[in-house]
């Protein structure tokens, strides 16, 4: 009974992040958003994806209160902009904007001790550890590189030990270094906390997050795992031979399979690798194909943006 009782309080618990038929009018009538809801469970990871104009920028800002909902209701575990406690549902939330909004004449550290004033408390010396801030605790903000910059900002985020995380291209304009170097402390930042990740580069969505949810126009298209969304598309096999792409495909399509010539490979689409893939390689043998190499690729996270972003222009 305590299990079932617990399983119901879980239930009946705000969402960390909730939007409820959100609408977003701009003056002079511009339309950023029409009819959102989605709510981000806890312990969630989930990017926001969706082509420029989509509406992503509006919807971080109505969570961050910058903005306010033309109609509908935009909450943080439970609570609205119009609420009392607002104000202490934001402190549970860290955000790294696209921006890094940098207090120029500030040192880091004075950085970090005023947001640890606005947040009600915090740990400076940890994050500035984690983040390898020390050796730049003096250093005005003015002068940090733009790596430097966004690991100040991800510090900031993380500084009261938020409990949900709100990253708007927590990347963007960086040199592979750092982004590799952030995506690492990402990994790190995000494991036990609830995200919501803004960004337009797909692949970093892929190995940040769990879940998706995708805009277009204003609406939200869909709201799910990204392994739910791999089964909508067909697995494929990609196969190598001795022979060459060219006379493989001529065999592949005289045996009936569907198949596309890449450099020098050709995908397959199949419906059950497992049970498909021997047999294939099998009538390819007796064929005199000599395959080297047959190997599953599942379908990125940018085939399925494309995939529903394309099937809901179609519609359109």
């Amino acid at each position: 009974m305590r299990v079932l009782n617990e399983s119901l309080q879980e239930e009946k618990a705000p969402a960390p992040l909730e939007v409820s038929e959100v609408t977003k009018v701009y003056p002079g009538g511009v339309q950023a958003l029409d009819g959102v809801s989605f709510r981000i469970a806890p312990g969630e990871r989930a990017c926001l994806l969706g082509p420029n104009g989509a509406g992503k920028t509006t919807l971080i800002r109505l969570l961050t209160g910058a903005l306010r909902p033309s109609s509908g209701r935009v909450r943080l575990f439970g609570y609205g902009v119009e609420d009392a406690d607002f104000l202490g549902a934001k402190r549970r939330v860290g955000i790294v904007p696209q921006s890094a909004g940098m207090y120029r004449d500030l040192s880091v550290d004075e950085y970090l001790q005023l947001v640890c004033e606005l947040y009600g408390g915090g740990d400076l010396a940890e994050v500035v550890e984690a983040f390898g801030l020390k050796p730049y605790r003096e250093r005005k903000m003015a002068e940090l590189s733009g790596g430097m910059q966004r690991r100040l900002s991800m510090a900031a985020a993380l500084v009261s030990s938020p409990e949900v995380l709100l990253l708007d291209e927590p990347t963007v304009g960086l040199d592979p270094v750092a982004t590799r170097d952030v995506h690492g402390f990402l990994r790190k930042a995000m494991a036990g906390r609830t995200v919501l990740l803004c960004t337009h580069n797909l692949a970093e969505a892929e190995a940040l997050c769990e879940s998706a949810v995708i805009l277009r126009q204003g609406r939200v298209l869909l709201h799910e795992r990204i392994d739910t969304l791999r089964r909508r598309i067909q697995p494929v096999l990609m196969l190598r031979a001795v022979q060459g792409p060219e006379r493989l495909a001529e065999v592949l399509a005289a045996r009936g399979c569907e198949s596309v010539r890449e450099e020098d490979a050709v995908r397959v689409h199949v419906e059950d690798p497992e049970a498909q893939a021997p047999e294939l390689l099998r009538g390819l043998l007796a064929e005199g194909i000599d395959v080297f190499e047959c190997r599953l690729v599942m379908p990125s996270l940018e085939e399925l943006f494309l995939d529903v972003v394309g099937a809901a222009h179609a519609l359109a």
